[in-house]
């Protein structure tokens, strides 16, 4: 009985999702004719967010370390271990642009959404990187922020214990000199674990740390950087989850 209603709580889930989705993709559509305009898809992605885990029956938190971001672009780096990590970003009420893998691309009306509206990169492609690179220069120069999973993806297989990070958020940050913010995605391994599609949890929580500035950092800064994002978010996630690090 209980794994008949999680499966049929999956499908509600599902069908508000697609429902949604295609009320809202004509105003998308037309917020991606100009990146002028970007910012209010980005805005409209987060009251999406609210209403969509709301009406789902998700209970959700976002939880400040401190006071949030202010008004220029800073670049969110969160942890990656489930598919509901992205919709869940969206409930930050600083919005930016997603940094996510070319795949994405291929999917029908949303696919066309997220590249227009969004950064898609195939992370197997060293061309590819240096391309989704400029990107991030380039929107972080139109003053846009960056959602970025600096795992690279979800590929840690011993949850909630991060994988290693990627460079490039990091590289990028210090070049452009804007703030990392390191965001730590609680419960979503447990919400809906990957390779799984059947919801097992209700409760998401996003903890939006401490603001790390970026200034007067150089090229040589990149590791310490990434070491201190990466144990900030992993060490939320022990305490989040009661666990002891002996990994």
């Amino acid at each position: 009985m209980h794994s008949f209603l999680r499966t049929l709580h999956t499908f509600y889930i599902l069908l508000w999702f697609v429902i949604s989705f295609l009320v809202l993709f004509p105003f998308f559509l037309l917020f991606s004719l100009t990146p002028s305009w970007h910012h209010w898809a980005y805005k409209l992605d987060h009251l999406w967010a609210l209403f969509y885990f709301r009406v789902s029956l998700f209970s959700t938190q976002v939880e400040f370390e401190s006071v949030p971001p202010g008004s220029g672009p800073v670049i969110y780096c969160a942890n990656h271990f489930s598919t509901m990590d992205i919709p869940s970003m969206a409930l930050l009420p600083k919005q930016a642009c997603y940094v996510g893998k070319e795949s994405i691309k291929k999917l029908p009306l949303f696919g066309y959404m997220f590249k227009t509206l969004h950064i898609t990169v195939n992370r197997s492609s060293l061309k590819d990187r240096g391309r989704a690179f400029q990107k991030y220069k380039e929107a972080l120069n139109q003053g846009k922020s960056l959602f970025i999973f600096p795992e690279g993806g979800i590929v840690s297989t011993h949850f909630p214990y991060q994988a290693k990070y990627k460079d490039g958020p990091f590289k990028v940050a210090i070049e452009q000199q804007v703030p990392i913010v390191p965001v730590t995605i609680a419960y979503n391994w447990k919400v809906l674990p990957d390779g799984d599609w059947l919801i097992k949890s209700l409760k998401i929580k996003l903890i939006v740390h401490t603001p790390m500035p970026t200034n007067g950092l150089q090229a040589n800064d990149v590791p310490v950087l990434k070491e201190k994002v990466f144990a900030t978010i992993q060490n939320r996630l022990l305490l989040e989850n009661s666990l002891t690090d002996t990994k």
